[in-house]
């Protein structure tokens, strides 16, 4: 443990170090001064949170409703409030159907935990943050906890794997009591819901153990706090005196804007701008959760697996080495053909920078926004920086150059390959069978990077003017949005994907002790 991060003694008037159930997931592999700065509740760079308008909605619907009775499913729903944009009330909207659907039957009172602000909790060294939810009790007054996520990847396999639920329970300690105790996590986009039944003691001492546990590996973490340069950097309220960032500063944010002060710019989130500047606005800027399914990406994702796996074990122009990873994989034809496709035009013998690395670059100047890129594969041969995307779907240009994408990748990687003395090369290896012919390579000029440089500044002054963020109505381009059912612009209307359910003519009112694990 570093000084700085130490509890304060006896008479100490400093806080306790401040943690979030986020900050307990990534203790282990995220940026240690990021991490050091969190934890001693250092202010920094913050930007508003648009995520938080979702949930914010959703359960100010569900406190006024448990307020009309005792049974959510027997009383009238809030509509969702008005300056929220049409797709985040469809999504408040499914939320309420889901939670009315699996928790309207049981009868319970509301509790107001007043958890809106980090806690100190008895037993740990740290003041304990992050969303709790909702918190009631049922007729026999056993008490019950229950988180909620708006379309998670998975869900957990038991309530208490998930770290928001572990700092819940820690933080309620006193409240649960000595008897049993209801702890849920539902996913109410898709309607999933992992419930179980703990002794409620047994329950906080396990919670607290774990939260312990990982607190220690945080600190291990941050007894170097040496800054991290990556992706995390762009999620970071601490740029301002990082010494990856030296020309950082902190950005005020304009009264109820939605835009932070310091925009991120990705070569999907400029891609998307350049396509619809409302999907911009829903993916990358409210992220919103998507309404419709987008283009399968399990088998891209294969792909680039084995290929970093090729990569990682030496040069990948050896057949037999191919036959060995492709058969440990699942063996598929389609694999192999591609993985061969690619040895043929890897540089063997290059010098590798890295495999899926992720370059970050800040422009300080106005507007400020900072760049991020994640690489496939980052080559040095010839006097060159070689950047290579692996695609294994169709070809969307002739030439590189012209792919916005490809531009931010460019102006990101730019500073790297002049660190090294490099030229700059970008190429897209097309590995599908049926794709005989690659995009023309680019190898931009310094005039070249500074006017992407210029564009992406143009883009990032556009993003913070543009209040009416209008979709392009285009049935070509709304066909495959991932909010083409939400979109009040679309051009392709229709249902959301999202499950839902006729109400249960014989709901289940609340598990029983015989659920208990």
């Amino acid at each position: 443990m570093t000084a700085s991060s130490a509890p304060p003694g006896p008479g100490d008037d400093a806080p306790l170090p401040r943690v979030t159930p986020y900050f307990l997931r990534i203790a282990t592999e995220g940026c240690p001064r990021r991490l050091d700065l969190e934890l001693r509740a250092e202010p920094g760079q913050r930007g508003p949170v648009p995520r938080a308008r979702i949930r914010d909605a959703f359960l100010a619907a569900a406190h006024a409703a448990h307020a009309r009775g005792p049974r959510v499913g027997e009383v009238t729903w809030p509509a969702p409030p008005a300056h929220l944009r049409p797709e985040e009330a469809r999504v408040v909207e499914q939320a309420g159907h889901w939670y009315r659907t699996l928790f309207g039957a049981r009868t319970v009172t509301l509790h107001d935990h007043g958890l809106e602000r980090p806690s100190e909790v008895a037993g740990i060294d740290a003041r304990i943050g992050g969303w709790v939810d909702l918190t009631v009790r049922d007729a026999d007054g056993r008490p019950e906890i229950r988180l909620v996520a708006f379309g998670a990847d998975r869900p957990p396999a038991r309530p208490l794997d998930d770290w928001s639920v572990r700092a819940a329970v820690v933080r309620l300690a006193d409240w649960i009591g000595t008897g049993p105790l209801v702890v849920s996590w539902t996913d109410l986009l898709r309607g999933t819901r992992v419930e179980e039944v703990h002794d409620g003691p047994t329950c906080v001492t396990v919670c607290r153990a774990e939260i312990t546990a990982r607190l220690a590996e945080l600190r291990a973490r941050t007894a170097d706090p040496r800054p991290e340069r990556g992706g995390e950097c762009t999620m970071c309220a601490h740029r301002k005196g990082c010494p990856e960032f030296p020309r950082a500063m902190n950005v005020r944010t304009a009264r109820d804007s939605l835009v932070p002060g310091v925009l991120t710019l990705t070569p999907s989130a400029v891609e998307a701008w350049s396509r619809c500047r409302r999907l911009w606005q829903d993916q990358y800027l409210l992220q919103i959760p998507a309404s419709d399914e987008g283009p399968p990406a399990v088998h891209g994702q294969r792909v680039h697996d084995l290929l970093r796996r090729l990569h990682d074990d030496g040069p990948c122009d050896d057949p037999a080495r191919i036959d060995e990873i492709v058969d440990l994989h699942g063996g598929q034809a389609r694999v192999h053909a591609e993985l061969t496709d690619h040895a043929r035009r890897c540089p063997i013998g290059a010098e590798s920078f890295g495999h899926e690395v992720t370059l970050v670059r800040l422009q300080p100047r106005r507007p400020h926004f900072i760049a991020s890129a994640r690489l496939d594969a980052v080559w040095i041969h010839d006097g060159v920086l070689d950047l290579r995307d692996y695609k294994t779907g169709g070809v969307a240009t002739t030439r590189v150059a012209d792919d916005p994408r490809a531009r931010v990748q460019a102006w990101v990687a730019e500073p790297a390959a002049a660190a090294e003395g490099l030229g700059l090369r970008v190429r897209y290896e097309h590995l599908a069978a049926e794709i005989v012919e690659d995009p023309e390579e680019w190898a931009p000029e310094a005039d070249d990077v500074d006017g992407v440089g210029e564009w992406l500044a143009g883009i990032a002054a556009a993003m913070r003017t543009d209040e009416a963020l209008a979709g392009v109505a285009d049935p070509v381009v709304c066909r495959g949005c991932r909010y083409r059912s939400v979109c009040p612009d679309s051009a392709t209307p229709g249902e959301p994907v999202w499950p839902r359910v006729d109400p249960d003519p014989d709901p289940d009112d609340g598990p029983d002790d015989a659920e208990r694990p």
